[in-house]
């Protein structure tokens, strides 16, 4: 028998001697909310949009994606679940400064354009290796930004926040599934979907950045379900003594 989604997230996230395939991590977090997704299918569709580029270079993947074929920034339904989902973001051509940038670099790798995640805070954006004053915003319909545009961009989304050249950090591919599952918590939280943000959270845990705080609102939850059990095992995860007597009480509901 094929090992469920999450059981192959979890062996996905506990490799340590190659490379994250951030395609793979993304479509295991999908197939969550899409059971029985097609996923050797999905990574076709990315075959496509790659084999489509007749320019193996960063003008020709963005003429591609942003010209060609339109993806763009959903300004209207920003927190909607769907903007998480790589499947989704392809098919509507349309997500979040993330998800688009997951797209662009899987794209990209399969035409040979290395591209990496910068995590600035409220706005992911892309750049080429090495590349320190040649930015890209995936949302914005692929434009290029120097370090300066990069500034004005943030002091948009983060008013009020001060300004430093090292909020320009490469992400890891493991840090962009970290944003991608806090965004699609968020989401879920937004819209009150438990169910959402109980497995949002569950695949949050095999992080290496899993933290007490996501375990116990896990572990709250699934004991607000009747999940007592489950969500004591949870609790007894954390370095916490409030929240191992926490799961003494979840367990003695169950008798």
């Amino acid at each position: 028998m094929a090992d469920s989604p999450t059981a192959e997230f979890a062996a996905l996230m506990a490799r340590t001697n190659e490379p994250l395939p951030l395609d793979d991590a993304l479509l295991l977090i999908a197939a969550h909310a899409t059971p029985g997704l097609d996923r050797p299918a999905e990574r076709e569709r990315l075959d496509r949009l790659a084999a489509g580029i007749t320019e193996g270079s960063l003008t020709g993947l963005r003429a591609r994606l942003f010209d060609e074929v339109g993806f763009t920034g959903d300004r209207v339904t920003y927190y909607d679940p769907q903007n998480s989902m790589l499947p989704a973001v392809v098919e509507r051509r349309m997500g979040i400064p993330i998800t688009l940038a997951a797209v662009a670099m899987e794209v990209g790798r399969r035409c040979g354009v290395v591209l990496e995640g910068v995590a600035m805070p409220g706005h992911f954006l892309l750049r080429r290796p090495r590349d320190v004053d040649r930015y890209i915003d995936v949302f914005n319909g692929g434009r290029e930004l120097d370090t300066a545009g990069c500034r004005d961009l943030f002091h948009q989304v983060q008013p009020g926040v001060p300004w430093s050249v090292d909020l320009l950090g490469t992400a890891t591919p493991a840090l962009m599934v970290e944003r991608v599952l806090g965004n699609l918590a968020e989401a879920y939280r937004r819209s009150g979907n438990r169910h959402g943000l109980c497995w949002s959270l569950q695949l949050a845990l095999y992080l290496p950045s899993a933290t007490d705080r996501q375990r116990r609102e896990l572990g709250v939850l699934l004991g607000a379900s009747g999940r007592f059990d489950e969500g004591a095992a949870v609790l007894d995860g954390s370095r916490d003594e409030r929240d191992h007597r926490a799961a003494a009480r979840l367990r003695a509901r169950l008798n």
